[in-house]
């Protein structure tokens, strides 16, 4: 469900651009391998939007071996954790939850949260990966042998309040990020408690109502389903639809890249859309995750070398898709890359973030 082991790759260097056509040149290379299956590029720079497909949609009907376009929809796995930290951000802007509320107060009281010296794990701590929860819920093991395409689809939110009770935090939430999938699937059960309404009709209202993504969800209708890609394993193989109904702030939600490009681009120019004060407090840097790399409310912040200024970024994956959105606001540029095989895109939208910004002078 996750790629952001390769953080520390985010960091932009200097280099010559790759030619005229930045996008054609560079997606066309990393097509020509063989081994993807389909791959859309979005970006905005220097006032320009484009958005290209490459390769197909999917095996089966004609349709989906069109290739895909701006309008295909795709898994886009832990980018999700980006929209739950903004929920929150919205949220806390209403006082419905506060930043520094603890965890234990919208989970069942029957559930057990693991606390460090007496310090007790908040929203913001989730939303941080400042948590110091595991990447993944406890007893995932026997769901993987269990089914390992879909490994988070028989996980309910019993099994993941039984997980939680046996997790012992190792430091003191709020010190420092480690990644997890459970701490960002936790946030979005609480969100939901806190609001009285599920996960999916949040983000619908909260953020794409706002931004104008009609295309942004967790469980597509018959038209999105008719133009959801088929995901693909490394080799090729589709793969089922991925499912996380007990975590889906941690990775359910589908987009196309016309509707990621509406998102980056409320991240370049928070002012200009209704969730001005929430777009910016999802940017503020509130802990650190490595060298030259801070967490903000869902988005890594990468401090990129001048004049490029910070880079906002995030990865995800499922099992059959791949996607990666970065964004540059002092340079206003903004990139997104949708791919329905289980092959890292991180490395060429790196490169077209450094291609773009060497482009703009």
């Amino acid at each position: 469900m996750v790629a952001v082991d390769a953080a520390e790759q985010a960091r932009p260097s200097d280099g010559p651009g790759p030619g005229i056509d930045l996008v054609d040149d560079l997606a066309g290379r990393a097509m020509r391998s063989g081994r993807r299956v389909g791959l859309v590029v979005g970006y905005r720079a220097g006032g320009e939007e484009r958005v290209a497909g490459y390769g197909r949609a999917g095996p089966g009907a004609p349709s989906t071996r069109d290739a895909p376009g701006p309008h295909t929809l795709f898994e886009i796995g832990s980018i999700t954790k980006v929209f739950t930290g903004l929920l929150l951000a919205d949220l806390a802007a209403e006082g419905v939850v506060g930043l520094d509320d603890p965890l234990a107060r919208y989970l069942p009281a029957t559930a057990s949260v693991p606390s460090f010296d007496g310090r007790e794990i908040t929203l913001a701590d989730l939303s941080s990966h400042a948590a110091g929860l595991p990447r993944n819920p406890k007893g995932m093991l026997r769901s993987w042998l269990r089914d390992r395409h879909n490994p988070f689809a028989g996980l309910s939110d019993e099994d993941v309040q039984q997980g939680l009770a046996r997790t012992r935090l190792r430091r003191r939430p709020g010190e420092r990020a480690r990644y997890s999938n459970l701490g960002a699937g936790l946030l979005g059960q609480a969100l939901a408690a806190a609001a009285g309404q599920p996960y999916e009709r949040l983000v619908a209202e909260r953020v794409c109502l706002p931004l104008g993504m009609a295309d942004t969800v967790v469980d597509p209708t018959q038209d999105q389903a008719a133009r959801l890609a088929v995901g693909h394993t490394r080799r090729g193989r589709p793969v089922p639809p991925f499912e996380v109904p007990a975590l889906p702030g941690a990775g359910a939600l589908r987009s196309t890249a016309a509707d990621m490009l509406r998102f980056l681009e409320a991240n370049l120019d928070p002012a200009g859309t209704p969730l001005a004060d929430q777009l910016e407090r999802v940017q503020r840097p509130r802990v650190r995750m490595g060298r030259g790399i801070e967490m903000g409310l869902g988005w890594l912040i990468v401090r990129s070398p001048e004049p490029n200024g910070p880079m906002l970024w995030h990865n995800g994956g499922t099992t059959g898709f791949r996607s990666f959105a970065a964004v540059l606001r002092d340079r206003g540029i903004a990139v997104v890359l949708l791919s329905n095989s289980a092959r890292s895109v991180d490395r060429l939208g790196l490169r077209l973030v450094r291609a773009l910004a060497t482009d703009a002078g």
